[in-house]
């Protein structure tokens, strides 16, 4: 299978990128907020829940507008 040449330009993920700087600036003792990779240490808020089976409910199962929703 041929693929197009804009195959070439694709990246990669990054994530593990930003999690080995995010390593090295700990072990030079910067206090870093881990927001790259992995599983969050707390429970998703009640209300954050409520409102996402509030929104199933209704059927807003799928992507918003590209420019966003208008009442946010």
């Amino acid at each position: 299978m041929k693929l197009s040449s804009s195959m070439a330009r694709l990246g990669t993920e990054t994530a593990f990128q930003v999690l080995a700087q995010a390593q090295a600036l700990e072990a030079k003792g910067v206090e870093v907020v881990h927001l790259e990779i992995g599983e969050p240490d707390f429970d998703t808020p009640k209300n954050v829940c409520n409102a996402a089976n509030e929104g199933l409910g209704k059927g807003l199962t799928h992507y918003c507008n590209a420019q966003g929703l208008v009442e946010l």
